[in-house]
């Protein structure tokens, strides 16, 4: 089972599996919701052991975590290796969305795609002008970013396309 070198896919999986189980308080808070041991759940973390997590404890786990960046980690892997993005959406607790805050929040990820983009571009980076797999996979990070604070944007309009009172 152990030991043995998984493709790039498992791998990447194998860490979005780790974050999560740190994110959720340690492989002890993941062994009391999951009923797996701890081991187990180290052998689901590692990048030299085929075993995997199933769906449900991948949601069980995800679920526990902290709300931070890239939280839910093992479904944003998955999504990201079938070529999709996961969007949290905010909660709808009565109180109307900021327009201003959701555009800001756009602008701001739009302006990290164009600084990644053209930073790989402009022959200063690791290997001149031309992009390399790391610059583009920082790009590719931040073009996930960008679309979920579009996602968000979108998701306020929606809901305010359906009332009858505009936010602020």
């Amino acid at each position: 089972m152990g030991d043995v070198q998984l493709p790039v896919e498992e791998r990447r999986l194998a860490e979005a599996t780790k974050r999560a189980v740190q994110a959720a308080g340690g492989g002890k808070v993941c062994e009391d919701e999951t009923g797996l041991s701890d081991t187990r759940i180290s052998c689901f973390c590692s990048k030299n052991d085929r075993a995997s997590i199933s769906i449900r404890n991948a949601v069980r786990i995800d679920g526990i975590g902290a709300r931070e960046d890239g939280h839910p980690h093992i479904l944003n892997a998955m999504a990201s290796l079938l070529g999709a993005v996961v969007i949290i959406l905010p909660e709808r607790d009565g109180v109307e969305p900021c327009l201003r805050t959701g555009v800001m929040a756009l602008s701001i990820e739009v302006g990290d795609v164009s600084r990644a983009v053209s930073d790989a571009l402009a022959g200063t980076g690791e290997d001149g002008a031309k992009v390399t797999p790391r610059e583009a996979q920082a790009a590719l990070d931040h073009i996930a970013d960008l679309e979920r604070a579009t996602a968000k944007l979108r998701y306020q309009l929606e809901h305010i396309g359906c009332s009858s009172k505009a936010p602020p």
